[in-house]
């Protein structure tokens, strides 16, 4: 029995200056190609969940302010894990990198690679300009 597809990467924003956070305001976030289908849309965010997709190895998403935009890139391993006690498993994932562009997002760090099923942990810090 699997127990989750809980695939949900936890992102801090940060304040490349004084690496305290942040708040991006009006921002709009989707994946590549799904321009029609908004996660944040024109919203204020100073932290995010993002799923990443289970059929590929690699999910990457558009980050557009009103006059400025750039692309969050995330690679990453799936693996199975038992969960004790319940003899079920559930698919955990290993981030391998994140890339992006820099148009206003200054550097990204991987501050927790793992993403295990029901665990509430910042997995990315980004800092922005």
């Amino acid at each position: 029995m699997l127990l989750s597809y809980q695939h949900t990467v936890q992102i801090g924003l940060y304040s490349r200056s004084t690496h305290n956070d942040t708040t991006l305001t009006q921002v709009q976030i989707y994946g590549v190609g799904r321009e029609d289908s908004l996660l944040y849309d024109e919203e204020s965010v100073s932290s995010l969940f993002l799923n990443l997709n289970m059929n590929e190895d690699s999910t990457k998403y558009v980050f557009k302010t009103q006059t400025l935009q750039d692309e969050l890139f995330f690679t990453y391993t799936k693996h199975l894990s038992p969960v004790s006690g319940s003899g079920g498993i559930t698919m955990e994932l290993t981030l391998d990198s994140v890339g992006y562009t820099s148009v206003f997002i200054d550097s990204v760090a991987v501050s927790y690679s793992e993403i295990n099923y029901n665990e509430s942990r910042e997995n990315v810090q980004i800092f922005v300009y």
